[in-house]
């Protein structure tokens, strides 16, 4: 074990000596300590029978005894798990709070890289929308990536500003802002984070954390849900920041049911309940977490008689790549075919001329010279009808072929589109020409690692 104790800020320890006097030391002393490595399970992919020890607040979580290398492995690049810090799960207990009756539309407002948003999708039902939000453009990408991979078609992705919610009204039922902080929950995971802390950077962090809540406020209804986390255990970024929203409206703290075997330390502040995961209680990194029932006014939503944006009816709609194409409103957007959930169309189209969405919609197919050609979105959706595609069954050297791009052997019966998949879990398209195949997995997503053949997979040993 690499002791660190002489790394961690003056500053910093000084905070924890006083905001937690008895056991500040056994506080410190656990940072020199890695938390152990957890993967979330796509319920509508995975087929892991795990033995692992579970996350305890997740249902489909699980601790891993060290950490693989997961680009190897064909299953994390079709969405069947995530990688994702297990104390960062606990958004589930906090969902499970949530009472509203019928589809909610939820906003993820600081979603990159994608853990929290995976997590949400796989949290909502069928019929419920989520907008994940990622303010700095170069982080959008990933996220998409994601969310595509995870594979729930019930997603939008945006690159805005708070405020430019804020501005929409009272349109969310639930906001979740993960906010960034000043990561001291994340000091015995990236020892470089210890190095960049300073005071002075915690309290700007603050004061950005109150101007996110401030200007996005306004875009949760009434008796709509705020779920605000950080991974830090500063008070001023965490309880005392939920004080200070007090100025700008009402609001009610929602308690979230604990179990002592969980070891989550619950604070109360002026009524304020928040959870903090603290390293030498818990499993899993520094967090904290509270969960907020709106009770003031909101100001209501204006939808336009017109909209501005008119979506294209397509010229072809494939009915049969879809197990439930009744749900979806097709549309065509260029060269692509692409659809968005049904019932929300109005929501979506007011989305478009308030904030910028990059993307609206699952893309389908491309049209090309007056074919449509399946696209990467459709193999990833948890909607594709499988009995469209013949699904090839790749093994492990192959997978990894395909997700590399490279040319290798294959036995097909059919030419034409094929569905590749690995442990009957979708990869990607390839397309059949008789004496070779193109294989049409996103360039940009594909794997470059070299000499993977005798790689091991964590589930498979």
């Amino acid at each position: 074990m690499i002791s660190r104790k002489n790394n961690w800020p003056d500053a910093f320890k000084h905070r924890i000596e006083k905001q937690f006097p008895d056991t500040s030391q056994s506080f410190i002393n656990a940072l020199d300590h890695q938390a152990k490595v957890s993967v979330r399970l796509n319920p509508t992919k995975s087929n892991l029978s795990l033995t692992n020890e579970s996350v305890p607040w997740s249902q489909y979580a699980y601790f891993l005894e060290e950490r693989p290398v997961f680009a190897i492995d064909p299953l994390w690049h079709a969405g069947a798990y995530y990688v994702q810090e297990a104390s960062s799960m606990f958004l589930e207990q906090a969902f499970k709070q949530i009472q509203i009756e019928g589809p909610k539309l939820v906003l993820d407002l600081c979603a990159a890289p994608g853990g929290k948003s995976t997590h949400i999708n796989s949290l909502l039902n069928p019929e419920d929308l989520l907008v994940a939000n990622e303010v700095i453009r170069s982080r959008v990408p990933v996220l998409i990536e994601n969310l595509t991979k995870w594979g729930h078609p019930n997603f939008l992705v945006s690159n805005s500003d708070a405020k430019n919610f804020g501005d929409i009204g009272g349109l969310f039922d639930v906001l979740v802002i993960d906010a960034p902080c000043s990561g001291e929950g994340l000091f015995r995971r990236d020892p470089e984070a210890a190095k960049e802390w300073s005071e002075e950077n915690a309290n700007l962090c603050s004061v950005r954390q109150r101007r996110i809540l401030a200007e996005s406020w306004d875009c949760l209804k009434n008796d709509g849900y705020l779920i605000y986390s950080t991974c830090t255990f500063n008070p001023e970024e965490n309880e005392e920041n939920l004080d200070w929203l007090k100025n700008q409206g009402d609001f009610e703290s929602i308690s979230i049911p604990l179990k002592p075997e969980w070891n989550i330390d619950e604070v109360e502040y002026k009524g304020i309940h928040g959870y903090r995961f603290l390293p030498h209680r818990s499993k899993g990194e520094g967090f904290f977490i509270s969960i907020l029932k709106k009770t003031n006014d909101s100001a209501s939503v204006k939808f336009p008689k017109r909209f501005k944006i008119k979506l294209q009816k397509p010229t072809t709609i494939p009915m049969d790549w879809l197990n439930h194409p009744e749900n979806y409103k097709f549309f065509q957007h260029q060269d692509q075919l692409k659809i968005i959930p049904q019932q929300w169309e109005r929501e979506i189209l007011l989305l478009f001329e308030k904030i910028k969405l990059v993307k609206s919609g699952i893309n389908l197919g491309l049209f090309k010279k007056n074919t449509l050609l399946p696209e990467h979105d459709l193999a990833m959706s948890t909607d594709l009808n499988l009995d469209t595609f013949e699904c090839i069954n790749l093994d492990l050297n192959q997978a990894r072929n395909y997700l590399s791009r490279n040319v290798f052997p294959l036995t097909m019966n059919k030419t034409n589109w094929q569905l590749v998949c690995f442990q009957n879990t979708p990869l990607g398209f390839i397309k059949n020409l008789g004496n070779r195949f193109n294989n049409y997995y996103p360039k940009e997503w594909r794997l470059r690692m070299q000499s993977t053949e005798d790689a091991k997979i964590w589930h498979m040993l």
